[in-house]
């Protein structure tokens, strides 16, 4: 019974408390520039939430995200449309990477592959991430703030020594070279993440018998 209160709370607490540690590494601006798109930022505050969801899973780590956007429309820049588009970035993220665990459970039949099952919830991901975001930019550069695509034109200028005349061509570059960006953060945020949760495995945490994604490619 004991066992079983410590983790119900710690179901609760550490969604919270790791949403609290994005929170605090968004605002000590633990980011680094796309080059091609500086606006565009690698932030590190992706990865305790993508701990909590691999360590409890996908309900915690929803919650941790959904925790994170509130968090940051109270304290956060460019409120409401920078909380949400982290939120839209990480979202689909962590949806992705749970379809893949389910998609890996129903279509293979070795258990315990952990780099098939990481590469097609990683591949997954990824898909979610690219599609969310490219159609939440679009929307954000053709109809909402259209003033970006022009300082994207300088940056692709500036960077790759690209002339786009075109507003429909330089939106085009812009949401591909966004793609290749959430390419490279989805990267950046599952692999750092996972390397975290095998560390926490060798440990004892009170109230979990086996971490969720190893539960999720049945781990023996």
């Amino acid at each position: 019974m004991a066992q079983e209160v410590r983790s119900r709370t710690l179901e609760i607490v550490l969604p919270a408390i790791f949403a609290s540690i994005a929170v605090f590494m968004t605002l000590a601006g633990l980011v680094f520039p796309f080059p091609i798109l500086p606006y565009l930022r690698f932030e590190l505050a992706e990865i305790p939430v993508i701990v909590v969801f691999l360590i409890m899973g996908p309900i915690q780590g929803l919650t941790s995200a959904g925790l994170y956007w509130a968090i940051l429309n109270v304290v956060g820049e460019w409120v409401p449309i920078g909380p949400a588009m982290k939120f839209l970035s990480l979202a689909p993220t962590l949806v992705g990477l749970w379809a893949g665990t389910v998609l890996y459970r129903r279509f293979f039949k070795e258990r315990a592959r952990i780099i098939t099952s990481l590469g097609l919830s990683i591949l997954i991901a990824i898909i979610a991430r690219v599609a969310v975001t490219s159609l939440m930019n679009f929307v954000l550069l053709w109809y909402l703030f259209p003033f970006f695509l022009d300082l994207a034109a300088g940056s692709l200028s500036a960077t790759l020594g690209l002339s786009l005349s075109s507003q429909v061509i330089i939106l085009l570059f812009t949401l591909l070279f966004t793609a290749i960006f959430n390419i490279i953060h989805t990267f950046l945020s599952v692999i750092p993440s996972y390397m975290i949760i095998k560390a926490v495995a060798r440990t004892t945490i009170a109230g979990f018998k086996k971490l969720w994604i190893d539960e999720a490619i049945s781990i023996k």
